[in-house]
């Protein structure tokens, strides 16, 4: 596709219009309209008085393709095979010739732009350098252009204008005209390092041209100059390459002020290589010319406006109303292009110095859900971040937000709770609440854990604004999954309150009193269960622990959760304390069927099916919820240290039954266990002797990460000999196995965890220096 001259080509439009000033202007003003002109068309209408009188055509300004025809028949330059082609991606309007439609020379010619190049320097030349200089520019077969080349370096020419020449020369399609141009380098003076960058350039040899690059920067001016048209030559010829970028930056200091540096930038800039540490190293030595070169450059389609406002977004570039009104554009955009939104999203932010693009996305909410990537919800987020959405926006954010959980598309929905936007927004607690209703019918929808865990921190987030939609919630639902999920964070936001043993007092009733409506056995555990962490708050009667005690009647294993908030509580007699610990005990330490599972055959189809014994299978499902409220009490101060240590020694009992396999439990429940008893013994209150015994428990296992890294936290605790003494065999057993290649590579990052873990044991005993 021909490229139109803009306003980074002035001189070769300057050079065409010669002393012509109203036409340079007119064709800035087209450019303003967006409708550039290739060179070879201009060149053409230039070459007719008609040509000239259609482009002062004020109508020129404001046609389209049809249009254009019309105007062309009318100025009398039809028989020139101009034609307009519209560019609907980057919105720009190109005049050219139909030859320049698909032709396979244009990738070649266009990018170096050779003669226009050095069409002043040959002007500038003494006559017994312009003669070899334009039969050169003349020549067109290869043999002549070699020996255009051979007479130009007996004439002995500066390496000022070789530098000159170099693009032209080695984009040349010759082998053997490439070769003569080095030959010509190395008798005008250039540096062996020039000439090796040169023929690494022409192999494409990246790494040759990375160690090239600390010699380069030492060169002197001139030979920086050569080295950098080589560079240029390279682009010109679509092989630029990350190497090639990482050339330029160590060339920042003289590129920054290369005549055809704007070219080089407009050539690297579609290669999607990351031009940033280029254009930062450029905007270092001089700011307001790159500034000005990205700027220019804009209007060449939507992925390299993305990458220029990308490239623009430093802390000293100016506030730029437009500039933030295009990024917006692009990353609002509903088609695919541009692909890298989130660095956009990020350059945005940067850009908004003086704080306008809140208000400018606040009146694009309804762009948003179209959008088609999420990125935009991460650049809301962090404006809440930063304190930029005041208020009043952000209740207008609010009230878009109620539309997008509602009806935006998924990806939209997901990325709205993962960024926690309901929770973010400083929205007044009238608007806040009114967030709820819409948050709990995603859950409604969408029955998934991970659905349910973004929506519960976000409800979480609205903190006491939440409170009132949430009672609501668990008295009127009709869907028991809300109610759940209502009922478990209820005790999180009194917690919160101002006066939270007064509401912890009426939230506790007012969940018993829930139990009159509730008919299912986990509804109404979790009822009891919420009840059970507000009647342990600070300040709370010993009469609701006592109301509590009593709604957990007739729960069975659903009231484990509500015991276990009892226990840790100060209302909790000690006797009863210790039946509630040996009621777990004696659950976790059940004596399950040993007799293998009832095989059922299907003589039909001949299919072996096995029938798991029922209490095996319960006992499976509710050992993690009796570890967990184990360790809730083990950790509670006001267990005394007798009924802990009872608790202790029945767990790591238990730990060596079923680590051993005397006792079959499931292999996730062994480790939780493990888990369980490493957490508890790493305390810094927790009795020594008690640590003792769960380090001689746990040391056997050893090999199992999970009990590794319970171990290393637990030795970093070490409080004696004894300890550090077992510490330093453990880390020397581990490191053996990791030596031995005992671990899967999958397990890497688990690994390196432990092994910092190690590093903070402070003492190993006698094997600490091995």
């Amino acid at each position: 596709m021909p490229k139109g001259l803009r306003a980074g080509d002035a001189q070769i439009l300057q050079r065409l219009c010669g002393t012509d000033t109203r036409l340079f202007l007119r064709l800035g003003a087209l450019m303003q309209a967006r409708l550039a002109v290739t060179q070879a068309a201009l060149e053409t209408l230039l070459g007719e008085t008609s040509g000239r009188t259609l482009l002062n055509d004020r109508r020129l300004k404001d046609t389209d393709p049809a249009g254009f025809t019309a105007l062309a028949s009318e100025a009398g330059v039809s028989g020139l095979d101009l034609i307009l082609i519209d560019e609907t991606d980057s919105g720009w309007r190109i005049i050219a010739l139909n030859d320049e439609i698909g032709n396979p020379l244009l990738e070649i010619a266009t990018p170096a732009q050779p003669i226009s190049l050095v069409a002043e320097v040959v002007e500038s030349l003494t006559p017994a350098l312009r003669i070899p200089v334009e039969g050169l520019l003349a020549a067109r077969a290869d043999d002549q252009r070699a020996a255009a080349l051979e007479q130009l370096r007996y004439a002995m020419p500066p390496l000022a204008v070789v530098s000159e020449l170099m693009p032209m020369l080695l984009t040349d399609g010759a082998e053997l005209v490439r070769e003569r141009a080095i030959g010509l380098l190395v008798g005008a003076g250039a540096h062996v390092v020039v000439v090796d960058l040169i023929r690494a350039l022409q192999r494409r040899d990246e790494p040759t041209l990375m160690r090239l690059g600390e010699a380069l920067a030492h060169l002197s001016a001139e030979q920086q100059d050569v080295a950098i048209a080589a560079l240029l030559a390279t682009c010109a010829r679509g092989q630029a390459s990350p190497a090639v970028v990482a050339l330029c930056c160590r060339l920042a200091r003289p590129l920054a002020t290369f005549r055809h540096l704007p070219r080089l930038i407009e050539m690297l800039l579609p290669t999607r290589f990351s031009l940033f540490d280029l254009v930062r190293a450029l905007q270092f030595h001089d700011q307001e010319r790159i500034d000005g070169i990205l700027t220019r450059l804009f209007g060449q389609g939507s992925e390299s406006d993305t990458t220029l406002i990308i490239l623009l977004a430093h802390p000293d570039h100016p506030q730029d109303p437009a500039l933030l009104t295009r990024g917006l554009d692009l990353l609002l955009a509903a088609r695919p292009e541009p692909v890298e939104r989130m660095a956009l999203a990020g350059a945005l932010r940067r850009l908004d110095i003086q704080h306008q693009l809140p208000g400018l996305l606040a009146a694009r909410t309804a762009d948003i859900p179209a959008s088609f990537d999420t990125s935009v919800h991460w650049l809301i987020a962090e404006l809440c971040r930063d304190g930029t959405i005041v208020a009043a926006l952000a209740d207008q954010f609010a009230l878009a937000l109620r539309h997008w959980l509602r009806e935006a598309p998924g990806p939209h929905l997901v990325a709205t709770l993962e960024q926690q936007l309901p929770a973010l927004l400083p929205a007044s607690d009238a608007v806040r609440a009114t967030l709820v209703e819409p948050l709990v019918e995603v859950v409604s929808r969408f029955r998934d854990e991970r659905s349910a865990d973004l929506v519960e921190g976000c409800l979480t987030g609205l903190g006491q604004a939440a409170s009132g939609p949430l009672w609501q919630l668990i008295e009127d639902h009709p869907q028991a999954t809300v109610r759940l999920l209502a009922i478990g964070l209820m005790p999180g936001l009194v917690e919160r309150s101002q006066d939270p043993a007064a509401a912890a007092t009426t939230g506790a009733r007012r969940l018993l009193s829930g139990l009159t409506r509730a008919e299912q056995a986990e509804e109404r555990g979790a009822l009891v269960a919420a009840a059970a962490r507000l009647a342990v708050v600070d300040g709370v009667a010993a009469e609701i622990a006592a109301s509590v005690d009593v709604a957990t009647a007739g729960l069975g294993l659903w009231a484990i959760e509500a015991l276990s908030h009892l226990a840790t509580g100060p209302h909790c007699p000690d006797e009863r304390r210790t039946a509630i610990v040996a009621q777990f005990l004696d659950h976790l330490c059940e004596d399950l069927p040993s007799h293998e599972p009832e095989p059922l055959h299907d003589a039909a189809t001949d299919e072996m099916t096995y029938v798991i014994d029922e209490r095996l299978a319960a006992h499976t499902e509710n050992v993690p919820r009796i570890l967990a409220a184990c360790g809730r009490i083990g950790r509670s101060p006001l267990v005394p240290g007798s009924l802990l240590a009872t608790m202790m020694a029945r767990l790591c009992e238990q730990w060596r039954l079923v680590s051993g396999w005397h006792t079959i439990w499931g292999p996730a429940n062994i480790q939780e266990l493990g888990r369980l008893l490493g957490s508890l013994a790493e305390q810094r209150t927790f009795p020594g002797p008690l640590r003792i015994r769960v380090a001689e428990a746990l040391l056997p296992r050893l090999r199992l990460l999970t009990i590794a890294r319970s171990l290393a936290r637990l030795f970093a605790m070490a409080d004696g000999p004894y300890l550090s003494g077992m510490a330093g065999k453990a880390a020397t057993q581990f490191i053996q196995l990791v030596a031995d290649g005992y671990y899967a590579d999958d397990e890497g990052p688990d690994l390196v965890e432990v092994l910092v873990d190690l590093l903070a044991i402070p003492h190993l005993g006698s094997d600490g220096d091995a």
